[in-house]
């Protein structure tokens, strides 16, 4: 389910004639300097949630753009809230993908945003679709007979010491650290 939403994402930024790259990663990592814009960064994490055999999942992508001067920014929210909702509406039309999109979604204009001053607008949307999970092979993924697995945190190692070392475990250590100059 989750790479199904990631790739879903994937597949319409790069069909987009705008969109330059995709990225799903956290969202401070937006910025570094080596993205291509306009850009569509799909953010981890994603979340959701069940409720009677379906799932709601919250995703928050952007689309960002790089301002060449401040007078443009404006411009460039606008275009980007575009390419976003026609995105969404591309989702919502093309009935090959098992995800709806909740007519809730909201949006958020962005300027000055990430070390880069990137401007452009983040929408956050909650898709809903029904539990693919086969009932039937449940069973399948469980085994009664199962022991788990214990390790031991070291390797165990013989030592020989042959009475030639011993270790005084009730005696401190003896430090001479200079605390002045004299």
């Amino acid at each position: 389910m989750i790479n199904a939403i990631i790739e879903m994402f994937r597949h319409q930024a790069r069909e987009h004639k705008t969109i330059r790259s995709f990225y799903y990663n956290r969202s401070y990592e937006i910025g570094s300097g080596n993205e291509a814009h306009p850009l569509f960064w799909l953010e981890d994490p994603l979340t959701g949630r069940n409720n009677a055999n379906t799932f709601t999942n919250t995703v928050n992508f952007s689309i960002l753009f790089i301002p060449k001067e401040d007078a443009e920014v404006a411009n460039l929210q606008n275009m980007a809230f575009s390419i976003g909702l026609n995105i969404l509406e591309r989702i919502k039309h093309d009935d090959t993908i098992p995800v709806s999109i909740l007519p809730s979604w909201s949006y958020l204009t962005l300027r000055n945003y990430y070390d880069n001053n990137a401007c452009g607008c983040r929408f956050t949307v909650e898709l809903v679709q029904r539990n693919m999970q086969n009932l039937c092979l449940i069973e399948e993924q469980f085994d009664s007979e199962n022991e788990l697995a214990t390790s031991k945190p070291l390797n165990h190692f013989e030592l020989k010491t042959s009475g030639t070392c011993e270790t005084f475990v009730n005696k401190l250590p003896v430090f001479d650290l200079k605390t002045s100059k004299q």
